[in-house]
């Protein structure tokens, strides 16, 4: 602890009921060459107990940590218990220059101690540090959605039949994320550590803002809409930065990344609040939601109709309620086989929205 502050406080007879704050206060007076020979020995004997030492790390650890991925926290948790336990075999293995291994070995358990005495902050970013950290992944099924807390404290709501994935490339010097399908993020500012979402069409690279992506592969278009902060969005020939209620379509065909501006951009993450918000989708893309989010099959038998567009918000209701909406502004007319959903073309009602629309 070297040139930082250090406690100044009376240190109890070691045969008195010592008490936490009482342990942490000898752990300072250890490492600032300030405790007495009976002192040590005291520190060592509380070291040795298996019960109350052992409790007391679980128990500062579990304050410290409690905004870390869970995951993340019960492996370092693990690594500083292992340390723990290999120092004390080494310290009982230990048959000369006893002394001198005694000292050498609560040197090195303080070093742990004092780790989780640091803030939940600090604590993380040790982890970051020493960790080499696993592949995260989070798949969602379809007719599912799951909400995510990173490492970093960021939020994210990752959608029906999507998975997001990070590892190494999370850590104290950048945030990379992948995701395949839907995902909406509030990100945790830090100007050090720029946040990136990567699909297979374009990285999205936030500082602290919050903004939608979404890249299925059985769509045409990728898209990211932001609602607040900005964001810079890349593809493997051109850039665009994203302002507050602007929206990236690309077309994964033409390889064209086109900027507009929005209304609203809530409108396009009302899935999060499990409501269905069209914003002139194609029936083609509806029937890709419609698939994911009350997970059925949804085939057309005429190809025309798949370019006719909706706009709207049915809400939180059924596939049925859905279906009848759209058959109500459109051609369309359904029927369901053997659990698979067919839509059809009226051909009367096609002359008639035909003639009403010129």
């Amino acid at each position: 602890m070297g040139n930082g502050f250090y406690f100044v406080a009376c240190i109890p007879n070691r045969h008195d009921k010592m008490e936490k704050t009482d342990y942490i206060q000898l752990f300072d007076k250890f490492l600032q060459k300030q405790a007495t020979q009976e002192e040590v020995q005291t520190l060592i004997q509380w070291l040795k107990s298996e019960g109350s030492f052992q409790d007391w790390v679980e128990e500062e650890w579990d304050m410290a940590s409690s905004t870390m991925d869970a995951r993340l926290q019960q492996k370092l948790l693990g690594q500083i218990k292992e340390k723990i336990g290999r120092e004390k075999v080494e310290e009982l293995s230990a048959k000369e220059n006893k002394q001198r291994s005694l000292y050498s070995w609560v040197t090195r358990v303080a070093a742990v101690v004092l780790l989780l005495l640091l803030t939940g902050l600090s604590v993380y970013y040790y982890a970051m540090n020493q960790l080499v950290m696993e592949d995260m992944i989070v798949s969602v099924e379809k007719g599912q959605k799951a909400n995510v807390v990173l490492p970093d404290g960021s939020k994210v709501w990752v959608n029906s039949d999507s998975k997001l994935s990070y590892g190494s490339r999370f850590n104290q010097k950048e945030r990379v994320l992948s995701l395949e399908g839907e995902a909406y993020f509030e990100v945790t500012p830090d100007k050090d550590r720029p946040f990136i979402v990567e699909t297979k069409e374009m990285a999205v690279r936030a500082l602290g803002t919050s903004f939608n992506v979404k890249s299925y592969e059985e769509e045409k278009d990728a898209s990211t809409v932001l609602r607040t902060g900005k964001v810079e969005v890349t593809t493997d020939s051109d850039c665009l930065v994203l302002n507050p209620n602007e929206r990236i379509v690309f077309n994964k065909q033409t390889r064209h990344m086109e900027k507009s501006g929005v209304d609203n951009a809530v409108d396009y993450i009302n899935w999060k609040y499990n409501e269905l918000t069209f914003n002139g989708e194609t029936f083609e893309s509806i029937a890709h939601t419609l698939e994911r989010y009350y997970n059925t099959r949804i085939v057309f038998e005429s190809e025309s109709l798949k370019k006719y567009r909706f706009t709207g918000t049915p809400g939180n209701t059924s596939l049925e309620s859905i279906l009848q909406i759209l058959s109500l502004t459109s051609p369309l007319t359904y029927e369901v086989k053997d659990s698979v959903i067919v839509l059809r073309e009226n051909m009367k009602e096609k002359a008639y929205y035909e003639k009403a629309l010129k």
